[in-house]
């Protein structure tokens, strides 16, 4: 595997949390206003034209951020709202292929954190769409990203309502669309990884978008808010590792290498976005940096006053 899949995502992820203590303090703020506290790459709001990924799907979100559309006769789903403030840049692209913003029957949430689901209650509000996520990452979305069990309340959002709660393997169907949630907690304890069969005429691949699999600055030892943290990222790694796999998407691109993979193609390498190997190199590349850090932090748990290497 390409270090560079692992060390962008790690690095994407890790924005939020090298700001944390900067923003605690106006971490009272409207959630409404909190766009700038969430916004800490510039690539998240930076305008993408849409562009097909394969079949019935599309990637309709700012250059930064993992955002899919999946279209049907019965109606079409979204993955994931990007940032505060700025569902404006995806409602954009979706007229752009000429969908109507009301032929939105779902939007399903990948984790509860600002980056993916800042932007869920205005586009909910503007499609009319049903909010879908974990069932253990609902009172998080309600709450707007506030108590979170790593960044307290440090990164607020506009609280999503969601009307329908998955659970593990569970199902949805909507029309001949079918996607599965897979529930690999962690990085929330909601966060969600969600497949799908997508096909160009006879040629039907397997599509996932990977649910966040870093722990960047986590409290993973002794942590009241999250005691589970260590035992759900094993499961985690376990689930995506295993998953049948042919276009591996993500939240941020950089965790499966998607914008150098999509140049390869236009350039002509017609495959360049199927790799079956991919969810499962990006599951063990994740899980060798967990356990780096799990070994460190258990160290300085067993040795308290010792510099951590």
């Amino acid at each position: 595997m390409n270090i560079r899949i692992f060390t962008a995502a790690l690095l994407a992820s890790s924005l939020i949390v090298q700001s944390a203590s900067a923003r605690a303090s106006s971490a009272g703020q409207a959630a409404g206003a909190s766009d700038s506290s969430c916004v800490n790459d510039p690539s998240w709001t930076a305008p993408q034209k849409p562009f097909r990924i394969h079949g019935d799907t599309w990637h309709v979100g700012p250059r930064g951020l993992g955002v899919f559309l999946i279209t049907g006769p019965a109606g079409h789903v979204l993955i994931d709202g990007g940032v505060p403030g700025h569902a404006g840049l995806i409602e954009a692209n979706i007229r752009s292929l000429g969908i109507d913003l009301h032929d939105i029957k779902w939007i399903l949430n990948s984790q509860a954190h600002c980056d993916h689901a800042g932007g869920m209650a205005d586009l909910a509000r503007d499609t009319g769409a049903q909010v879908i996520a974990s069932a253990a990452d609902t009172g998080l979305l309600a709450r707007g990203g506030r108590d979170d069990p790593q960044y307290g309340d440090g990164f607020p959002f506009p609280p999503a309502h969601v009307t329908r709660t998955v659970t593990d393997g569970e199902r949805l169907r909507l029309g001949g669309l079918v996607l599965t949630a897979h529930a690999t907690p962690g990085h929330t304890k909601g966060n969600t990884t969600w497949t799908w069969q997508s096909c160009e005429g006879t040629r039907c691949l397997q599509l996932v978008v990977v649910g966040s699999l870093s722990a960047p600055d986590y409290r993973l030892i002794g942590n009241p808010a999250y005691p589970d943290i260590v035992q759900d990222f094993e499961r985690s790694f376990a689930m995506v590792a295993a998953l049948p796999c042919d276009i591996a998407l993500a939240p941020h691109p950089g965790m499966v290498d998607f914008w150098e993979r999509v140049a390869r193609r236009n350039k002509g390498e017609a495959d360049a976005l199927v790799d079956p190997t991919l969810c499962r190199a990006y599951a063990m590349s994740a899980r060798d940096r967990f356990e780096k850090e799990l070994t460190e932090q258990r160290r300085a748990a067993a040795s308290p006053g010792q510099p951590r290497r």
